[in-house]
C-alpha cells in the first residue's frame, strides 16, 4: 500500500502542476486559506480513491475545493481542542506552583509538590487524549469527505466501528509512516540553506497527498454500510 501511495500523484496526467500548486499553497499556508485549499485537495484524495478512483484529482473548482477544506479544518480543529485544553489547564498550574504560592514553609513546599504531581498528571493526559485525537482524526475526515456533512466527523458510535478494525489501524500506521518519511525527507532538504527548505515543502505535499491515498483505500474496506429502513407496502400494514 505505502509503495501504492508514492506511486498515486506520479501517475496522475498532471503530476507536475498539481505538486507545484499544492507546494505553493503550502508554502502560503501561514495566510490559512491556502493551507484550507490543501485540506479540500486532500479532501477529494481520499473522497475518490475511497470510491475507487485512483486517478489524482486536479486544482480546479476552487470554490468547492474551499467549502471542503473548511469542513475538513473545522473537524481537525475540533479535535484538537480538548488535548490544547489540557495542556492550558497544566500550564497554568504549573506557573501557580512557581509564582503564586507563598514562600517558604513546609505547607508551601508541600502545595507546590502537588501541583507538580497535578501538572505531571495532565501533561500524561493531554499526550494520551493527543495521540488519540491523531488515530481518530483521519477516520473522522474521511467520514466527512465521504458524506459531505461536517456533523458525521463527530459521530462517535459510527467512528468507534471504525478505528477498532485492524485494516484501520494497518492503514493508519501506514500513512503516518509515508508522512514521517516525508517530513524526514524535508529535514534533510533544510540542510540547504532557502532551497532545500523550499523544495521541502513540495516533498511534504506530496507526502500528505500519499496518505490521503492510503487513507481513501482503506476506507473503501472499513466505512460503515448505511442501513436503510423500508416502509412496508400498504398491503402489508396491518389494519387497525
Amino acid at each position: 500500500m505505502i509503495t501504492a501511495s508514492l506511486n498515486y500523484l506520479r501517475d496522475g496526467d498532471d503530476v507536475v502542476v498539481t505538486t507545484v500548486i499544492g507546494g505553493l499553497l503550502l508554502l502560503a499556508s501561514p495566510l490559512v486559506v491556502p493551507s484550507v485549499l490543501v485540506l479540500g485537495y486532500l479532501t477529494r484524495v481520499v473522497r475518490r480513491t475511497a470510491d475507487g478512483d485512483d486517478v489524482p484529482p486536479v486544482f480546479e473548482t476552487w470554490a468547492d475545493l474551499l467549502v471542503d477544506g473548511l469542513k475538513a479544518f473545522v473537524v481537525t480543529f475540533v479535535y484538537s481542542l480538548l488535548p490544547l485544553a489540557i495542556v492550558a489547564v497544566a500550564a497554568v498550574l504549573g506557573v501557580g506552583a512557581f509564582v503564586v504560592a507563598p514562600g517558604g514553609g513546609a505547607g508551601s513546599f508541600m502545595g507546590s509538590f502537588v501541583l507538580g504531581i497535578l501538572v505531571l498528571l495532565l501533561g500524561i493526559a493531554a499526550l494520551v487524549v493527543s495521540l488519540v485525537g491523531l488515530y481518530v482524526t483521519p477516520a473522522a475526515l474521511a467520514t466527512v469527505a465521504d458524506s459531505g456533512r461536517v456533523g458525521d466527523g463527530f459521530a462517535l458510535g459510527t467512528l468507534w466501528s471504525v478505528v477498532t478494525k485492524r485494516t484501520y489501524a494497518t492503514g493508519w500506521l501506514s500513512a503516518v509512516a509515508v508522512v514521517l518519511a516525508g517530513a524526514l525527507a524535508v529535514g534533510v532538504l533544510s540542510v540547504v540553506p532557502v532551497l532545500g527548505t523550499i523544495a521541502g515543502v513540495f516533498v511534504q505535499f506530496y507526502a500528505f497527498v500519499a496518505a490521503a491515498a492510503i487513507l481513501g483505500w482503506t476506507w473503501t474496506d472499513v466505512r460503515p454500510v448505511a442501513t436503510e429502513v423500508t416502509e412496508p407496502d400498504p398491503a402489508e400494514r396491518p389494519v387497525v
